[in-house]
């Protein structure tokens, strides 16, 4: 299976070109099931030739790596802007920012994560992929460093590591959730609870709850 693109794009009329198939694959995978998703079907959508795409890519298979690799990095440099956002927050509200900012981008429909993970089991074995949770696990290992020792991890670094994979399971499944949105937003606040009691090894005071966030 080739998953590289066939060529890269040098000017911006190509690269708009190259854009706009992989913005039409997430348009299609929005509405329709990767079992549906189709080169002609993306064409369509982008508004160009068949030829066109096949010039940028072999496959639907590329389109969707390319896809995965954009949403990777939004993920990545959102979850950076909002470290730097909690580190003037409250420990708790801070926690849940992270967590609503997590399980917001994650569920986006631009990034069609929710069908290709679930559709695309070649997804999770890309290499953008498994760099973004590499890089996300290592946010996490810096946020315990800026902590300055206020976390209670009787073993740091590797407590650190597998909250960070716990958390990332749990942003997925909430990001995904199909009941209402009051009781996804409480499973979020549920979860800002667990991660909290975990890294500090206790329950937030009430003063320290605040409104949980907006979105």
């Amino acid at each position: 299976m080739e998953l590289q693109p066939r060529k890269l794009p040098r000017q911006a009329r190509s690269r708009a070109t190259f854009n706009a198939i992989v913005d039409a694959c997430s348009q299609v995978l929005a509405n329709r099931s990767y079992e549906e998703l189709t080169t002609n079907g993306i064409s369509e959508r982008a508004g160009v030739s068949i030829g066109t795409l096949y010039e940028y890519f072999p496959n639907r298979e590329a389109i969707v790596a390319a896809l995965v690799a954009d949403a990777c990095r939004r993920l990545v440099l959102r979850m950076e802007q909002a470290i730097e956002e909690a580190a003037d927050m409250p420990a708790f509200l801070g926690t849940e920012h992270l967590l609503a900012t997590g399980i917001d981008t994650l569920g986006a429909q631009e990034n069609a994560l929710e069908v290709l993970l679930r559709d695309a089991p070649f997804v999770m074995q890309l290499p953008a992929f498994r760099e973004a949770r590499e890089t996300l696990t290592g946010l996490c290992q810096d946020i315990r460093v800026r902590s300055g020792g206020r976390l209670t991890l009787p073993a740091p670094v590797a407590d650190t590591w597998l909250i960070s994979q716990m958390l990332f399971t749990a942003m997925l499944e909430i990001a995904f959730f199909k009941g209402p949105e009051a009781q996804r937003r409480a499973l979020r606040r549920e979860l800002a609870h667990l991660t909290f009691r975990m890294a500090m090894g206790r329950d937030p005071f009430l003063h320290e709850l605040g409104a949980p966030p907006a979105t």
